[in-house]
């Protein structure tokens, strides 16, 4: 009788459903996410910034986790992005790696990580790939420097995810968080940038706050997926920060953009357990003796009881 011969085939990077290194189990891949593209099936991908949250969009099964630098106002108080630094940025991409065995996960490089030069901008990616273990990072702009930086970490083997329109670290001299395409001058900008962008090796763009016919168009010319955030449903894909997208912040204290859709209200429910919590001690209704409690044998107590009295 002839044994059918196994091959024993080698997964290298670019395979499909690779097995983490780090987690021994199937982590998606860039090769995956340009397989959803290439599929016309959008790409999902929401931010976490911690554990939990991170082990919420790994049981979610969310294509990517992007560790977003709105963390500093989400999550660390900030009243904005540019204050993160890059060590407290590696602090939650590690948190946010250990709770995701699924996704890709990409971090921004935070505003002041990368603008010196090219050689701050490599040691930064390579300390949040190495020390974070994530598989690629995020640049906002396109401007020259910007560009020729994203050429030269893709060179060395560094995914990047570029980034246009609304760039939140650049927002003082966008004169603020506004709409961004809205004239014809402003949108071409945006459409270059995108195609300098590609043609610079990003995997993908996140095209931020412009207007539905403009992110359309750019999603039908470029050969790379688009993930819109208040960019319309043409996008390749779209992007939502959890805290948004789940109701975390309290929302009479909070804006709530016109492009977000909160799926849960986790704040309010959040709020009535507490309360709930703090009625039940005051009224002796939690912990009950039985339900939350631990038992003795009777012999143990007499005998404590006995020998601490004597005491």
């Amino acid at each position: 009788m002839i044994r059918p011969i196994r091959l024993s085939i080698r997964s290298f990077s670019i395979t499909t459903k690779l097995k983490s290194s780090y987690t021994h189990v199937p982590r998606k891949t860039i090769s995956d996410i340009h397989e959803l593209y290439k599929s016309n099936i959008p790409i999902t991908i929401s931010t976490s910034h911690d554990y939990i949250t991170s082990k919420m969009v790994d049981d979610a099964d969310i294509d990517i986790n992007l560790v977003g630098d709105s963390l500093a106002n989400t999550t660390l108080g900030y009243q904005d992005t540019n204050e993160l630094t890059i060590d407290e940025m590696l602090y939650h991409v590690k948190s946010v790696q250990r709770g995701n065995s699924k996704s890709l996960i990409v971090a921004d490089l935070p505003f002041g990580s990368f603008e010196k030069s090219q050689k701050q901008a490599i040691e930064s990616a390579i300390k949040l790939i190495q020390l974070g273990k994530i598989q690629a990072v995020k640049l906002e702009g396109a401007n020259e420097d910007t560009l020729k930086t994203i050429k030269k970490l893709v060179s060395i083997g560094v995914p990047v995810m570029g980034h246009s329109g609304l760039t939140p670290q650049k927002h003082n001299t966008m004169g603020g968080y506004k709409i961004q395409g809205k004239d014809s001058e402003n949108a071409l900008q945006i459409y270059k940038d995108c195609l300098n962008l590609q043609k610079s090796g990003v995997f993908a763009i996140v095209l931020e706050c412009i207007p539905n016919k403009i992110s359309k168009f750019i999603t039908e010319k470029l050969n790379i997926p688009t993930i819109g955030i208040g960019a319309g449903p043409y996008c390749s894909g779209q992007v939502l920060v959890i805290s948004d997208l789940l109701g975390m912040k309290n929302p009479e204290e909070n804006h709530i953009a016109k492009f977000v859709k909160p799926y849960a209200n986790f704040y309010n429910l959040g709020i009535e357990g507490l309360k709930n919590y703090k009625n039940d001690v005051i009224t002796k209704k939690f912990p009950l003796a039985d339900e939350h409690g631990y038992k003795i044998k009777k012999e143990v107590y007499e005998q404590f009881k006995k020998e601490a009295e004597s005491i």
